[in-house]
């Protein structure tokens, strides 16, 4: 019998996938008692910090260090991303970046007036931050890191949540770190959207251990103590980001999870029958092309730079 479901209790499970992305052996389950895809096995703790300490970065991003390009590309979105939520951000004061990745946020969040601390397990990326970013970023795993009670009034956990192998325990622990009046950011990556947009399998990878559509983020974040920012409702509702406030009262289960878990098998079924990814808009061959021109557009537009700090400082005078 398989393991209960850490979101809902469940134990009724099915396969959607034996392999990853690279067609490696990887078996993959829904819950049908709530929609959450999740890698089985779990990894232990120590898998997971030995993965993520040395090889993570270098296998699904092909380098030690990020691209140029990739720089452009993050820092484009991170401008963006902190003009649109402006208005949220204003009056923070310290954040804690979990898995701070190759530190654009926490550059740009400083030239807001933020201090930042930074925890990103990778050496490789960890020291990039320090080194030519200038960023307090420690070399740790959130499991490691160490920090008391209300420290800060603004956490970030963008792309991380999908790596933890117990997520409403790792929310938790951000709960109490988090102020009273602190804010807790949460994006993870959409399954229900990848799976429309990757060929049939390709799906699916050993460091994305849960994986989340809005309906299961929002569900462990309540049974974490978290409530969305009305806000943020408002404007990211429907999507697998938001922001999260230490919830006023006691969280009740949805009523609509098993009818997420029935769409979301369905939805799984499709993609692995799928010879070709079926996006919402356009075509898969329009898609290519279009991401093949924004491609060549980052590369033009770093060639005018001599490093990644010259990226950095371009967006930190614009922000």
């Amino acid at each position: 019998m398989s393991k209960p479901c850490q979101l809902c209790g469940s134990t009724q499970h099915e396969t959607v996938s034996d392999f990853d992305r690279s067609g490696k052996p990887l078996k993959t389950v829904i819950c049908m008692g709530c929609g959450i895809i999740t890698n089985e096995p779990i990894p232990t703790d120590e898998e997971l910090a030995a993965f993520y300490r040395t090889d993570y970065r270098k296998d699904y991003k092909g380098a030690a260090e990020p691209r140029m390009r990739q720089v452009w590309r993050n820092f484009g979105r991170i401008e963006q991303h902190l003009k649109q939520n402006r208005d949220i951000y204003a009056g923070r004061r310290l954040c804690l970046d979990l898995g701070s990745g190759s530190g654009e946020f926490m550059f740009l969040a400083g030239k807001l007036g933020i201090e930042c601390t930074g925890v990103e397990p990778n050496v490789d990326y960890s020291a990039y931050c320090r080194d030519k970013l200038g960023l307090n970023v420690t070399t740790q795993t959130l499991e490691e890191a160490r920090f008391a009670d209300g420290s800060y009034d603004l956490i970030r956990l963008s792309h991380v949540l999908e790596h933890m192998r117990q997520p409403v325990r790792s929310l938790k622990l951000l709960h109490r770190w988090l102020s009273d009046d602190g804010l807790l950011y949460i994006e993870v990556p959409d399954i229900e959207r990848d799976a429309e947009l990757k060929m049939g399998g390709r799906a699916f990878h050993f460091g994305h251990i849960f994986n989340f559509n809005p309906v299961t983020l929002r569900l462990a974040a309540g049974m974490a103590g978290l409530e969305e920012l009305p806000v943020s409702r408002s404007r990211l509702g429907g999507t697998t980001g938001g922001f999260f406030i230490k919830a006023k009262t006691p969280f009740v289960m949805p009523a609509n999870l098993k009818e997420n878990a029935e769409r979301l098998k369905a939805a799984m079924d499709v993609h692995n029958s799928r010879a070709i990814p079926r996006p919402k808009q356009g075509t898969a061959l329009g898609r290519f092309f279009s991401t093949m021109g924004l491609r060549l557009k980052e590369i033009m537009a770093v060639r005018r730079f001599s490093t990644h700090r010259d990226i950095a400082e371009h967006f930190g005078s614009q922000i």
